[in-house]
């Protein structure tokens, strides 16, 4: 009887499932005001502020001619330099082959004796862009699916979409 009503033993209260999604969801979605402030103010007082581009000294990554840039899509982490191929496992839909993508989310900005790392870095220091090359699928796969204490076996067949990019430039203003 306890459980259902969110007490423990003791007495003290627990917080119920839902109250608990309101605190950790994401800003999208219907919720009250207060749990949307004080997500907000948890996540800015626990996030490093992103430095504006007049702090920066960015000198020392400009003279070097080897850069390298940590980026993410969807979550991803990426190392990139200039000239890799890399292969994002979905179908970007709105960019055709051939497109330019401007790519925003940038973590780190490195040399091999310098780094510049932000959460994310602000894009009026850097350009890093990408020019889509190929919009293809996997390989056809057959994965055997099973339950427990049944002799059924059903074939999910599953044949991915993927993009891959090049970077085509990567440079500090």
């Amino acid at each position: 009887m306890l459980r259902r009503l969110g007490l423990s033993a003791v007495g003290a209260a627990r917080p119920a499932a839902a109250s608990l999604a309101t605190r950790c969801a994401p800003l999208s979605g219907v919720r009250a005001p207060a749990a949307r402030a004080m997500f907000q103010r948890s996540v800015a007082s626990t996030s490093a502020p992103t430095p504006s581009p007049q702090t920066v000294d960015t000198t020392q990554l400009k003279l070097s001619n080897e850069l390298y840039a940590e980026f993410r899509v969807h979550g991803r982490p990426y190392v990139v330099t200039e000239g890799d191929r890399v292969i994002l496992p979905y179908k970007v839909k709105n960019a055709e082959v051939g497109d330019t993508l401007n790519l925003t989310d940038v973590r780190a900005i490195g040399s091999r004796n310098y780094k510049l790392v932000a959460e994310p870095i602000a894009p009026e220091l850097y350009t890093l862009k990408a020019t889509v090359i190929e919009k293809t699928k996997r390989k056809f796969e057959v994965r055997e699916v099973t339950k427990r204490r049944s002799r059924r076996v059903r074939h999910a067949k599953s044949k991915g979409d993927l993009t891959m990019i090049r970077i085509s430039e990567l440079s500090v203003k």
